[in-house]
């Protein structure tokens, strides 16, 4: 598949050229109040906007590998397990696949690169999503990697060193990782292979003087407490990813811009010691910018005449920073197409919003989604953004499903209601509410990356 251009418009080395300089001092800030809370206002909710996705995910790193009082605390360079697959009430995340066994560690390699081990997992599907602070996604996986497994030594891009033998360096972008494992069960049975396999990947550091559970950064100061509702806490978050992670060199000038609000500067942000015309145009431009955000999520992806939406960017957004937030607000960990090319809809095929208190729908796939790996279609209420607990624990059907029906020519067809139904079908449980339907496709194949397999419209069939 042909990579897609992306237009730039023309720029330059700014070292390259003298009739550009940086200056010492920092730049204006209104004099006038209400100028000053209009500029503040709107530095903020750009700010909000770009900073969204780390500031949340440093919430989920605070109280796994940070905080020592939470329940869910483990420490740095330690992965989580979950032995099941996941269920109504999952914690880590929204929107979560009810596909794969999940893990989940939080690497900090401020001391030093860090070896990761991985068996050799056959024809079984896996990933190791790796995910900077900003979101960006890249995998060690079956489609990357292969079935043999691997030694990877995870190193941040200025890392010089000798690599051990039979080891592969990994270059990442920021010193604070995310990894999310996925491994496939092939089927119901096959739960202890793949807690055996979990256990035999191994993080370890590349040096024995690293301590990785001190808690403790090299660099950005320490960590901030984990209060990001209010836009104090949320703007010091991101103060600390800033001074601890860097972030592209493209993006200078568009962050140098939020030390006027005392983020990202020589200085820890301290919303208390800001003047209160700053203090007032910072909380009216959190409050922008969460509005907007939430506003954008039915525009993510590429709208079908069909009412789904296919995803186009997660995982990989560039300079889409709108895009970036409203991506992980509706959920963090998002892989990218290649991986996992998905579908969603929170509509029927005339545009009515699905509630299953209406009634019966009926989703038809002719054949279903191409993917070498598995395809899958799971429900979500749409209240809550989680898996909807029902009384047959069934929240997806998907290419492995016990006793899934095909119809004439492989034909797969869906049955999505609240209440039983009375015939033998293929039954998607739905609350008496509204909710929405994802389709997955790991390992997508080129017809479906390439927009020539699609969704039919869900059809609402009555009462």
């Amino acid at each position: 598949m042909e990579k897609e251009k992306v237009f730039y418009t023309p720029s330059y080395d700014v070292s390259k050229v003298e009739q550009y300089a940086p200056v010492r001092h920092p730049d204006i800030l209104p004099s006038d109040s209400s100028a000053r809370v209009a500029y503040v206002r709107m530095l903020s909710m750009d700010a909000t906007i770009y900073g969204l996705v780390s500031v949340y995910q440093y919430r989920e790193m605070y109280r796994q590998a940070i905080n020592h009082e939470s329940s869910d605390y483990v420490g740095f360079n330690i992965f989580v397990h979950d032995r099941e697959l996941a269920k109504p009430g999952y914690k880590a995340f929204k929107s979560p696949n009810v596909d794969t066994i999940y893990s989940n560690a939080w690497l900090n390699l401020t001391q030093g690169p860090l070896l990761i081990q991985i068996p050799a997992f056959g024809k079984r599907y896996y990933t190791l999503q790796l995910l900077d602070m900003y979101g960006n996604t890249t995998n060690i996986s079956l489609r990357t990697k292969g079935p043999n497994g691997g030694s990877y030594l995870i190193t941040t891009t200025d890392w010089q060193g000798e690599l051990p033998r039979g080891v592969t360096q990994f270059k990442v972008a920021t010193p604070y990782q995310w990894i999310l494992m996925r491994i496939f069960p092939l089927n119901e049975f096959d739960l202890p292979e793949v807690h055996a396999l979990q256990e035999s990947v191994k993080v370890t550091p590349l040096t024995t003087n690293v301590n990785e559970n001190k808690g403790f950064p090299q660099i950005g100061g320490t960590y901030p407490l984990a209060e990001i509702d209010e836009p104090a806490g949320f703007f010091k978050i991101l103060d600390f990813v800033l001074r601890s992670n860097g972030k592209p060199a493209q993006e200078d000038a568009l962050t140098y811009r939020y030390r006027t609000l005392g983020i990202g500067g020589q200085i820890p942000f301290d919303f208390v010691t800001l003047d209160p015309q700053i203090q007032e145009g910072m909380i009216a431009g959190y409050a922008d910018a969460m509005k907007v955000i939430t506003s954008s999520q039915s525009q993510l992806g590429i709208p079908l005449s069909t009412h789904w939406v296919k995803t186009n960017s997660k995982g990989a957004y560039g300079f889409n920073y709108l895009s970036r937030a409203a991506v992980n607000y509706v959920g963090l960990g998002a892989n990218v197409v290649e991986e996992n090319q998905s579908f969603v809809t929170f509509y029927d095929e005339n545009g009515e919003p699905l509630d299953g208190s209406k009634g019966r729908y009926v989703l038809h796939m002719d054949s279903p989604p191409p993917a070498d790996a598995f395809w899958s279609v799971t429900l979500y209420d749409a209240n809550t953004r989680e898996l909807y607990p029902n009384r047959i624990n069934r929240y997806c059907l998907n290419d492995r499903t016990t006793g899934l029906q095909y119809g004439p020519n492989g034909s797969v067809t869906i049955t999505i209601q609240h209440t039983p139904p009375t015939e033998n079908t293929n039954w998607l449980p739905a609350p008496n509410r509204p909710f929405y339907l994802s389709i997955r496709s790991y390992m997508p194949r080129p017809e479906l990356l390439e927009g020539k397999w699609e969704p039919e419209g869900v059809r609402y069939i009555g009462k």
